[in-house]
């Protein structure tokens, strides 16, 4: 505990403790060298110390993914940017089970939207409440508008953006569109493209490339970025957030070799 209280302040710690269950458990009192205890013990030292626990390895994988990546999130509140209704509602549902806020758009930013439906600039049957679902009909530039949006609205902390490549006016750019706006703001960002078909693979392989974590399915990335808000949370409270993010744009300046 007393490490773990100085190292998260710096960097995220993940962690997996197994014997959840009674069975588990029981294996793991037979284990060579275990150290037995009470399950709700390790949750409540883990949420006290700051380290983010992980429920198996996938979780571990994606939850390590998303915070070598972006930055915490200083807040709950998550904006979805969807081109496919049901996707959006999943996503959804998972960030309100692991604790987060998808809360309706302020009246400034429900306005914005509009005003875009009105220029032509959206489908005017597109929703804009959050998520934001801009449809099948969605282009590369639907997204770069809608992003621009998200991520200028105060009281958003963090966007899951559900880039699904199957609609037929998308094309690739929208990916490099995205980063362009990201990289203007001190708020993380996820990515999913659901499926293992080849363009799914190329897909999320170009946002990770581009240093937005990617994921394969609407429940990773909102896991994900449950990661990013808890752990955010954390240095919020102990007062450090400030300086973990002038640390973590200044690494990933010296990384790239240009201003990010």
């Amino acid at each position: 505990m007393e490490v773990a209280q100085e190292v998260t302040k710096k960097k995220p710690l993940i962690a997996i403790k197994s014997g959840r269950t009674q069975a588990g458990a029981r294996a793991a009192s037979s284990h060579t060298g275990a150290m037995v205890g009470s399950d709700q013990i390790y949750t409540a030292v883990f949420k006290q110390t700051g380290i983010i626990r992980a429920r198996d390895m996938e979780e571990f994988l994606d939850m390590a993914k998303a915070l070598s990546m972006q930055p915490p999130a200083s807040g709950k509140n998550v904006a979805i940017i969807t081109d496919a209704g049901g996707a959006g509602v999943m996503t959804a549902d998972e960030c309100e089970s692991r604790g987060l806020i998808v809360k309706q758009f302020s009246e400034e930013t429900l306005q914005k939207f509009e005003k875009l439906k009105a220029e032509g600039k959206l489908p005017r049957f597109a929703t804009n409440l959050n998520p934001v679902d801009i449809t099948g009909s969605a282009t590369s530039e639907m997204f770069e508008y809608a992003a621009e949006i998200v991520f200028q609205d105060p009281e958003i902390h963090g966007i899951i953006l559900l880039g699904l490549h199957h609609v037929p006016a998308l094309q690739e750019d929208y990916i490099d569109r995205v980063v362009r706006v990201a990289r203007n703001y001190l708020k993380p960002i996820v990515a999913c493209d659901i499926g293992e078909t080849e363009m799914a693979l190329y897909t999320r392989s170009r946002f990770d490339k581009l240093g937005v974590p990617a994921y394969s399915s609407p429940e990773d990335a909102a896991r994900a970025m449950s990661a990013l808000v808890n752990y955010g949370l954390y240095l919020k409270k102990n007062n450090c957030l400030d300086e973990y993010l002038q640390s973590f744009y200044r690494e990933k300046q010296e990384n790239s070799g240009a201003k990010v």
